[in-house]
Formats: structure tokens, C-alpha cells, sequence
């Protein structure tokens, strides 16, 4: 058998066990989705759903992204999907020590033990999108970074407003209190940011795991923010969006079954995709200026419209039609005595 071969048909020859383990782990978020949509807001009522079984989709889902990590062959696509489970497998133990500590619905402290561990799950999502890009281009062109901030700060611009202000609004008054609380909203905002800054650099490709991966991320950031603009959050964990974050963990699972792609060259943009961004961050920018006439506005909305606006300048001078080559007076006598020759020759 080639060894080009080898990881395809290892591949091949777990599907049936993926599926078997596919269908157990889309039963149990089965389950748990509707126990917790049934019961709306009101305190949990079953822990082995609302505690274990939660649990343990989110742990297995990290194992089955650790197996992904080893069936893979290339470093970068290696080190991504190990990243994903790392930080499952930190989202997983953060889990089951709130539910330890605070299962009985107290005042939870801020900061507390599990934030260490939640807030460890950030730069590990974050690293493995960096590995993602790396296993799936060759080559990066440097302008390409500049598209993938921009879609950053778009992110960002209107998560300061939406987000992390009325989380500032509502945070405790001592310094660690507050770092904390407004830690999970930032880290949303630029998690979301940098997936689609992912994008540009990856030349817009999409296809394969990356869309498990978006929907993964997704669907986290999104309960993990339903959450940060909760009070309840501070009184008990337990809520009907735990299953966006079970989700979350199994589109990840899905992802690491999805044969990977080996690395391609970046291609170019030409036409309106190419001056998409551009166009798209300044409408922002000026919808943020335009949005503060009427409404005020705090300073970090300010910094990012200036960055939105810099990032931009930047993009233009970057992509300013440059004048051909001349070709020396010595190339151009050759090429004309080598046309002369041509048009002699019988």
C-alpha cells in the first residue's frame, strides 16, 4: 500500500466507529436539549442532564478531537486540532468544578477557581485557527494580514457597544473583579474576529473542517456571551443556553473527522471581492460616527473607528496600481534583433 495511502484508509476504517460514536453523542445533546428547553429559566431540576451528561459530551467531544489531532500527518494540522482539545478539555474540567463548587445555586465568587480554567480556552482556540491557517496556505502575502485585522476590529467595533459596555456597566468595583468579568466578552469579540480573519489569509477558501470549526466557535462565544450579560450568571451556571455550548463542543468533534486538506498556494482577489473589506470597514466607521450623533459613544469605540480608518488608508496604498517594469535600452535592442532574426529566418 502507498504511504500516501495509509492515513486514507486508517480514515476509512474508523468511519463506522465514528458514526456509532456520532449517533451517541447527537442522541445525548438530543436530550439535554430538550430537558433545558423545557425548563426555560427555571432551577435545574435533573443534574445527571444538566450537570453530567453536559459534562461529558463536552469531555468526549475533546477526546474526539485528540484522535483527529493524532490521525493527522502535517505539524500544523496536528497542532490545531490538539489546541481544540486542549481547550475543551479545560472547558469540560471548568464544568465540572462549577458544578462541584456551586451546584447548589450560592453567590458565586469573582474571579473564582474555574475562571482560570475557562479563560485558559481562549489563547488555545486562538492558537489552533493560527495552526489551521498554517496548514492550509503555503504562502501568506502580508496585505492579506491587513484584511484579516480588518474583519477583527469590524468585529469588535460594534461588540465594545453591544457587549463588553454593559458588562463593564454591571462588573464588580475592585480591579480583579472586573478584569475578569470583562475577560470572557473581549475574548468573544476577538475569538469571533480572528475566525474571520481567518478568511482573507486562507484566500476565502472554504470547505473541510472549517466550517465545523466556525459553527464550534460560534455557538460558544454566543452562549458564553448570553451569559456575560446575565445577572444571573453570578447566582447559578445552570441555564437553557448550556446546550449552545455542548454544540459547540460536538460541531468540533464533527470537524476533526473531516479529512484535512493538504496546503495550497494563495490565489488572487481581483474585481469587488478585492476591495470588499475596505469599502465594508469604512461604511462601518462611518456608521459608527453617524450612530454617535445621536447616542454616546465610550472611547474604545472611538480608538477602533481611528484603527478601522488606518487599517483602511493602508489597504489603499497597498493596493495602488504600480507602473510595469522598464525594460533596460540593452533588452530592448535584443528583443528587437531577436524579432528581426525570426521574421528572416525561411
Amino acid at each position: 500500500m502507498p504511504p500516501s495511502l495509509g492515513p486514507i484508509r486508517a480514515w476509512t476504517g474508523a468511519t463506522a466507529t465514528s458514526r456509532t460514536i456520532g449517533a451517541v453523542l447527537l442522541l445525548g445533546l438530543g436530550v439535554e436539549a430538550v430537558h433545558q428547553l423545557r425548563r426555560g429559566d427555571h432551577p435545574t431540576d435533573l443534574p445527571i442532564v444538566d450537570d453530567w451528561l453536559h459534562a461529558a459530551l463536552i469531555l468526549a467531544s475533546a477526546a474526539v478531537c485528540a484522535v483527529g489531532a493524532h490521525r493527522r500527518t502535517t505539524p500544523p494540522s496536528r497542532g490545531a486540532w490538539w489546541c481544540f482539545a486542549a481547550a475543551l478539555l479545560l472547558f469540560g474540567l471548568g464544568e465540572i468544578t462549577w458544578g462541584l463548587l456551586y451546584a447548589d445555586g450560592s453567590v458565586v465568587p469573582t474571579p473564582n477557581p474555574t475562571d482560570v480554567l475557562y479563560l485558559a480556552t481562549y489563547p488555545l482556540f486562538m492558537a489552533g485557527l493560527v495552526c489551521m491557517v498554517r496548514a492550509r496556505v503555503v504562502d501568506v502575502p502580508w496585505y492579506r494580514w491587513l484584511d484579516g485585522f480588518v474583519l477583527v476590529l469590524l468585529v469588535a467595533t460594534p461588540g465594545v457597544l453591544l457587549v463588553i459596555t454593559p458588562v463593564l456597566d454591571t462588573s464588580p468595583i475592585d480591579p480583579l473583579g472586573r478584569f475578569v468579568v470583562v475577560a470572557y466578552p473581549l475574548g468573544d469579540v476577538l475569538l469571533l474576529g480572528a475566525l474571520l480573519g481567518t478568511l482573507p489569509l486562507m484566500s476565502w477558501r472554504f470547505g473541510g473542517s472549517w466550517p465545523w470549526v466556525g459553527l464550534g466557535l460560534i455557538c460558544l462565544t454566543v452562549a458564553d456571551a448570553t451569559y456575560s450579560l446575565s445577572v444571573d450568571d453570578l447566582v447559578s451556571h445552570e441555564g437553557p443556553y448550556d446546550v449552545l455550548w455542548s454544540a459547540g463542543a460536538l460541531a468540533f468533534a464533527v470537524g476533526s473527522t473531516r479529512l484535512p486538506r493538504g496546503p495550497q498556494p494563495s490565489r488572487e482577489i481581483t474585481g469587488w471581492p478585492a476591495i470588499a473589506l475596505p469599502l465594508i470597514a469604512q461604511l462601518v466607521a462611518l456608521a459608527t460616527q453617524v450612530y454617535g450623533w445621536y447616542r454616546p459613544l465610550p472611547p474604545a469605540e472611538r480608538l477602533l473607528t481611528i484603527a478601522v480608518l488606518l487599517v483602511a488608508i493602508a489597504q489603499i496604498i497597498v493596493s495602488r496600481p504600480r507602473p510595469a517594469p522598464v525594460e533596460s535600452v540593452e533588452e530592448i535592442e535584443v528583443a528587437a534583433e531577436d524579432e528581426v532574426v525570426v521574421s528572416d529566418s525561411p
